[in-house]
């Protein structure tokens, strides 16, 4: 139990401290880079984890297939949402995602879900919608941006987590790490492209590695937050792994408002706050 909960805040706070690390990147590089560092830090860590807990080779191409899929909508499409809008506030409303994740699981897989996650469901939206009221340090049209690529966001991690679970439960979770870590990179080489950045750059990394170090740590503290998250839902109660890996949007919210000196109202303050408390109600209950 203690060490499911020291899995589970390292998790949450990884992946907090991950995204503010990446923010910092995006100062002088495109998200492209950050997220190839991702492809080669899963290939180093998630695979030889992978093969040490165990994978099977049943439905391979399948997984792959799935990996492939989950490595654009909530890997790749994850690192592009930030590069759009303030850090703080789509952080917040991107940790709406396992509402998506609801969602979807009960269109496609016809799950049904108990009737108290509406209430904090609802929770969830008042927190929103706080969040989208005017105010004199950012504009209407600049808080509705981050909003819009959070919920972005949400929703296509949301749809990818639903797709994912299906062939998580026919192999193993570190068959699909195993997988995902594969159909990283030409996810990666593709994305590169669209963004006008060219592989033979990443071979100039150790005489330039000021200018690429918080892509690195950003992409290391992203790849080592996956792998607490396994750990957490390994050695502890779903019920206190949820919670736990879903507090990052508060470590988010503080480090981007002390280092990256992003400013938010009272009311913003307040509307992540709730945001964060509805989706904390949801992983209770999941």
């Amino acid at each position: 139990m203690e060490l499911g909960i020291t899995f589970g805040l390292l998790a949450s706070f990884c992946t907090g401290l991950s995204l503010v690390f990446i923010k910092k990147s995006y100062e002088e590089l495109s998200a492209s880079i950050a997220f190839t560092f991702q492809a080669i830090f899963g290939l180093l860590v998630w695979i030889p984890f992978a093969l040490f807990i165990g994978i099977t080779f049943k439905f391979i191409l399948f997984t792959l297939a799935i990996a492939l899929l989950s490595a654009i909508l909530s890997e790749a499409f994850y690192y592009y949402i930030f590069q759009k809008a303030d850090v703080g506030i789509t952080g917040a409303v991107f940790s709406t995602y396992p509402l998506f994740t609801i969602l979807f699981a009960f269109l496609f897989l016809g799950e049904r879900p108990p009737s108290v996650l509406f209430l904090f469901a609802l929770v969830v939206v008042v927190g929103i919608i706080i969040l989208s009221l005017p105010d004199k340090i950012k504009g209407v049209a600049y808080k509705n941006k981050a909003i819009f690529w959070g919920l972005i966001g949400a929703g296509a991690v949301g749809f990818a987590d639903t797709i994912s679970k299906g062939i998580i439960d026919r192999t193993s979770a570190a068959t699909f790490l195993f997988a995902l870590a594969i159909m990283q990179i030409p996810v990666a080489i593709v994305f590169l492209k669209r963004q006008n950045e060219t592989v033979h750059q990443f071979l100039k990394i150790f005489s330039e590695v000021q200018k690429y170090k918080y892509a690195i740590i950003g992409a290391f503290l992203g790849v080592m937050a996956v792998l607490f998250l396994w750990l957490t839902f390994e050695v502890t109660y779903a019920s206190i792994a949820s919670p736990l890996t879903g507090m990052y949007p508060l470590f988010t919210l503080l480090l981007a408002y002390i280092w990256l000196k992003e400013r938010l109202s009272l009311w913003d303050w307040i509307g992540s706050f709730i945001v964060i408390v509805g989706v904390l109600g949801v992983g209770t209950i999941i």
